[in-house]
């Protein structure tokens, strides 16, 4: 048979056998087990994670039946993380009632402290108000427990006069509300609230005896015995069969003590056997100890002291037996509460650990972030910067450079205007010199700004071909030493001030040295550049005024380019001049 054919009868045993578990649960609870095992085996192969969830519910209920709370624990911790998982995706009702569970169980063994962080988790995800005011209730019961009465009203106090839920649930939250001023002692306060719930009660098409037994009691607490008498004579014995056991005693022992206020003892007998009869249903209470206590004492009044002496020893066994029963309890709880909070804390600790670990994360992303952003913008700003650089280079230039030459060419034009006219022509040479000089250098400018000349190569070439066409213009001979295949990182600052610099020292030497030789050579090592110029011309002394060749223009520019570039100059009037550059970058 193949697969296909096979996966109806699985998920057809995979629902037997939750059926089976969850009808066998209460009266047969070991077997309902077995039946739970075999139906998440079946779900798992047919990958049905939330009917996992619903099997996992009644598995955590027989545990919890079987007092093995840690096991229950367990099994609802595991179907509320599939119920919570993407795979699922439960509504928060689903996941509530799931948490509700848990936190039910706490306060079974105790843990109230934990079955409140439960109860409040709950009140995170609620969205239904209805819902929420159910679960203000259990969270106000659990600080009851605590004997934290000031925070269970606190917490009930959002949902006391809610009008926008049902009156089932506004009835539940003010009868509680009344319980607990009835621990603090607020009689009158517990008796207007009761009346309110009673009130209430009355709107709806059914009766809960429990808002009439909790009426008569105030009254019965605030010794008005009559009002207290009245409301319980409301009960029919009809409706009191239909109602929870514990309802009927609490009802049948407030007759007997109005009974007993009222002398009728033997009445009050009676219906205080009628009332044990009750008991004998249930588990062994603290309950049977006020009973026997209120018998004793009415056989004391009635003369018959045996009796009265039987009733005392038999509640003192009892009162032995619960006492017992409750130590045992309390000390098998306490272990149970003990792992309980180990393990609670230990998930504590891990969620935490998680939430600083997503926390810290999302620190360093905020922070990656903003970096990457300062970065940019920081780069963003150099290249600005540089660029405006660049701008206020150019326009010092042409300021520098080209403003005088300019003005001459401007001078010699109105010079020439106001010249004899048989002798205009040496103004008009200065002009034509003029327009040339600034024509080249517009050009250099051009040259040092245009993006295709930024390789090292291309820079050379201009070197070498402007050092060759301005020595054969004057007849000098020459020898160029320039290797143009060596690469050497340059910015445009730095290229075009190493071009006018190199531009200047071979200008100076055709226009003033007188030279017949020159030599230029351009070394190279990593980082550095040696330019070096030689002639054989007329030389000059260095610090002399006037020579001319524009030494501080070009110590200022290699400045620009680096201040550790060094300069030497080696010159004698008669003996040539030699001039020595090493550049840094």
């Amino acid at each position: 048979m193949n697969e296909m054919s096979e996966l109806p009868e699985l998920k057809l045993g995979a629902y037997s056998d939750f059926i089976k578990a969850n009808l066998l649960s209460r009266p047969y609870p070991d077997s309902a087990l077995k039946y739970v095992h075999s139906s998440i085996q079946k779900f798992q192969k047919l990958d049905d994670l939330k009917s996992i969830v619903g099997v996992l519910n009644i598995e955590s209920r027989i545990h919890s039946q079987l007092n093995n709370y840690l096991e229950a624990e367990e099994t609802l911790f595991r179907a509320i993380e599939i119920a919570q998982s993407e795979e699922v995706n439960s509504s928060n009702e689903e996941i509530n009632n799931l948490l509700n569970m848990l936190a039910d169980m706490y306060m079974r063994v105790g843990a109230t402290e934990i079955a409140i962080q439960r109860y409040q988790q709950m009140l995170e995800i609620e969205t239904s108000k209805e819902r929420e005011c159910r679960v203000r209730i259990s969270v106000s019961n659990a600080f009851k427990a605590g004997h934290k009465l000031e925070d269970a009203k606190l917490y009930l106090d959002p949902c006391l006069d809610e009008t926008n839920i049902t009156l089932p649930v506004q009835i539940a939250v003010i009868k509680s509300y009344s319980d607990l001023e009835k621990n603090l002692g607020n009689y009158d306060e517990r008796l207007f609230y009761i009346k309110k719930a009673v009130s209430l009660q009355e709107q709806t098409p059914y009766r809960d005896l429990t808002a009439y037994l909790f009426l008569a009691e105030a009254y019965y607490d605030k010794q008005e015995y009559f009002k207290s008498d009245s409301v319980l004579q409301q009960v029919g014995e009809r409706e009191l069969k239909r109602v929870q056991p514990f309802t009927q005693f609490h009802i049948l022992f407030l007759k007997a003590k109005l009974l007993h206020q009222a002398n009728k003892l033997n009445e009050t007998l009676v219906i205080l056997d009628q009332a044990l009869k009750i008991l004998e249903r249930l588990p062994e209470t603290p309950l049977e100890i006020d009973v026997y206590t209120l018998q004793a004492e009415i056989y004391s009044k009635l003369g018959d002291y045996k009796k009265a002496y039987d009733i005392t020893k038999t509640s003192e066994t009892v009162s032995d037996i619960l006492r017992e029963r409750v130590d045992a309890r309390e000390e098998a709880n306490s272990k149970v509460r003990f792992q309980m909070r180990a393990k609670n804390q230990e998930l504590a600790e891990v969620t935490s650990e998680l939430g600083t670990v997503k926390t810290r994360n999302a620190i360093i992303i905020i922070l990656l972030v903003l970096l990457s952003s300062y970065i940019l913008y920081r780069y963003r700003l150099h290249f600005l910067l540089k660029e405006e650089r660049t701008r206020n280079k150019i326009a010092r230039d042409l300021h520098d450079d080209l403003s005088a030459t300019l003005s001459s060419i401007s001078f010699f034009s109105e010079a020439a205007k106001r010249e004899d006219s048989n002798e205009p022509s040496r103004f008009l040479q200065r002009i034509d010199e003029s327009a040339i000089e600034a024509k080249e250098k517009i050009n250099d400018i051009i040259w040092a700004i245009d993006p295709e000349n930024d390789d090292w190569e291309a820079f050379l070439t201009k070197c070498k071909r402007y050092g060759a066409e301005m020595f054969e213009s004057k007849n000098i001979n020459y020898e160029i030493d320039i290797d143009t295949s060596t690469e050497v990182p340059q910015k445009i600052k730095a290229r075009q001030d190493l071009w006018l610099i190199y531009k200047e020292l071979i200008t100076n030497l055709v226009r003033h040295s007188e030279a017949t030789n020159a030599w230029v050579s351009f070394t190279t090592s990593k980082n550095k550049i040696n330019l070096s110029v030689r002639d054989n011309g007329v030389g000059f002394r260095e610090h002399s005024d006037g020579n001319g060749h524009g030494i501080p223009n070009i110590k200022k520019r290699m400045d620009n380019v680096s201040p550790k570039n060094t300069l030497d100059i080696d010159s004698e009037p008669g003996k040539g001049t030699k001039w020595e550059l090493k550049f840094i970058f």
